[in-house]
């Protein structure tokens, strides 16, 4: 009983959430590029050789997110690594803006200083994201990491395949 409640926590707080990012970034990155693959091994070595064109109809964020996904590889690790980026940066700006009790007081904030501590902590947030095993299990209600790493990992497994091989619209 225990595993099988430990494998639906999985598929709720990690399964579907991989699922549709894999496969979001997978069909934006489709939409956008000619990509022959198949699998995710051939995904993997497609985007490296991958140079995008940016549209002006295309908003910042959507060229901004497949450019990160690029970078990261495409592959399952590097999906993860990407979801825990963006994860501990939105925490971060919200607890940045929660810490402002007036507009003033955030004017007065901007600086060198505030500049230096955005770029040491982007450095230090893409270290988390690498070893973003360690950070889900803080965040996440993990029983079994084997349970989870296999749950996340068919999740973007399936979903890449099913991007990968659904027509391009």
């Amino acid at each position: 009983m225990f595993m099988f409640i430990d494998i639906l926590k999985a598929l709720v707080f990690a399964g579907f959430p991989v699922a549709l990012f894999s496969y979001y970034l997978v069909k934006l990155t489709r939409g956008k590029t000619i990509l022959k693959s198949n699998n995710a091994t051939e995904l993997k070595k497609e985007l490296k050789e991958i140079t995008l064109e940016h549209k002006e109809e295309e908003s910042y964020f959507v060229r901004i997110l497949r450019k990160k996904f690029i970078k990261f590889g495409g592959g399952f690790y590097g999906i993860l690594a990407l979801m825990t980026y963006l994860h501990v940066e939105f925490i971060q700006v919200v607890d940045f803006l929660k810490n402002f009790t007036s507009f003033a007081d955030f004017i007065d904030s901007i600086g060198f200083k505030m500049l230096l501590n955005f770029f040491i902590e982007a450095i230090m947030n893409l270290v988390v994201a690498f070893t973003w095993p360690l950070y889900w299990i803080k965040i996440l209600p993990i029983g079994s990491l084997w349970v989870w790493l296999s749950v996340t990992f068919l999740s973007h497994w399936f979903a890449t395949k099913y991007a990968l091989t659904r027509e391009i619209q």
